[in-house]
């Protein structure tokens, strides 16, 4: 544009004024003024067109930047995601698997008692003591019967409930899960006794605190049978929410 601009007044000038070259010095100051009072204008507006346009460049460049850099960094937030989320289900799977293997290691000598039903056993031998004492009707009676109880089967039952109890607390602590989802995986790997257990553990002081909480939010006792029914005193410890929402209607 400059360049057809220079040649244009040049043109209009020799067009206008043509003939041999000027000798006298004025008349080439006459006509440097005269193109440069037409062409000094002219490459101003040019050079601050330029300017706005390298400036409209440099806006967009910017924003195409903070753009690849927003989306950079939600790539990396996805990525750490991931890896959280793989990181936290590789401790969970290896956790339950840990889980099965002490289950499995469980036995009962004296009744050749190996794995699951050893469960079944101890929940027979904790409900018969209970009710031989009486201690089935009322919350105070049962503390102590339970005490001793677990006392004689703590090798077998401590690690057990201790480590069921961790990996429930490491799906409750970990955020941007399923948390529903891996605690009914994990209420899926408990048997019938093994949630009546559960039940029973959770009342004493050996989980009430820390334990049962997490139990009612998360209705583990869900799917606990119903088939030996506890005195109503022990049920009410527990909320509605343990059960699912609601309690047995059997139970009632």
């Amino acid at each position: 544009v400059g360049i057809a601009v220079a040649v244009v007044v040049v043109a209009v000038y020799v067009w206008q004024f043509h003939g041999p070259l000027a000798k006298e010095p004025e008349k080439w100051g006459q006509f440097g003024d005269y193109v440069g009072g037409l062409l000094n204008p002219t490459f101003s507006l040019l050079a601050l067109l330029a300017l706005l346009a390298t400036l409209g460049l440099q806006v967009r460049e910017r924003r195409l930047s903070v753009k690849e850099l927003r989306h950079s960094a939600e790539a990396l937030t996805k990525q750490n995601e991931t890896l959280r989320q793989q990181t936290f289900e590789g401790t969970f799977f290896q956790s339950l698997r840990l889980h099965n293997d002490i289950v499995a290691s469980m036995e009962v000598l004296n009744l050749s008692l190996k794995g699951r039903a050893c469960f079944q056993h101890y929940l027979g031998e904790l409900e018969g003591q209970l009710i031989n004492h009486g201690a089935i009707e009322t919350y105070e009676a049962f503390l102590p019967h339970y005490e001793i109880f677990y006392r004689e089967h703590q090798a077998a039952l401590g690690h057990y409930f201790r480590l069921l109890y961790n990996i429930v607390k490491l799906v409750k602590w970990t955020s941007s899960i399923d948390q529903r989802f891996y605690t009914n995986l994990i209420r899926a790997q408990l048997s019938s006794a093994e949630l009546k257990l559960l039940f029973y553990n959770c009342l004493s002081d050996l989980g009430s605190e820390k334990f049962k909480p997490l139990v009612e939010e998360f209705a583990l006792l869900k799917t606990m049978p119903d088939t030996a029914l506890p005195a109503d005193d022990l049920l009410h410890r527990y909320s509605p929410a343990a059960f699912g929402g609601k309690y047995p209607e059997s139970w009632l």
